[in-house]
């Protein structure tokens, strides 16, 4: 999986390379995840340590985690699991769950590395001679 970035209000994770509604439900979990990326690696970890029960969220989906593998699913029921049918979601192994985390670090990482010199630049104009 490649995870990018999208700029729109901000930075926001994009997975490129999966299908939809996989990829929906991978770009939940890293936005979720999004400034509490050490909390989901801690939890993470737990998991892969056999912690029974480890479950993270915080916006928009479920991380439901076993030893071996992460259920993402959404928080908020969709019209169609009112309607029966099977609901929205997505497994991703535990090690996937981490490295999809780390890539997105790496992302954001970059990002602010390439937007830096724009930013202090723009900065510098805006308080003018000195």
């Amino acid at each position: 999986m490649r995870v990018g970035i999208e700029k729109l209000y901000g930075i926001h994770p994009c997975v490129e390379d999966e299908p939809h509604p996989r990829s929906l439900l991978l770009n939940l979990f890293l936005a979720d995840a999004d400034r509490n990326e050490d909390i989901y690696l801690a939890e993470i970890a737990k998991a892969a340590a056999g912690e029974p029960n480890v479950v993270v969220g915080n916006h928009a989906v479920w991380a439901i985690m076993s030893t071996d593998k992460v259920i993402l699913e959404p928080m908020l029921p969709t019209e169609k699991q009112a309607d029966g049918i099977e609901p929205l979601r997505t497994e991703i192994s535990l090690s996937e769950a981490k490295q999809l985390i780390l890539d997105w670090l790496e992302a954001k990482r970059r990002w602010h590395a390439e937007h830096r010199p724009v930013a202090d630049a723009v900065a510098c104009e805006r308080s003018g001679p000195k």
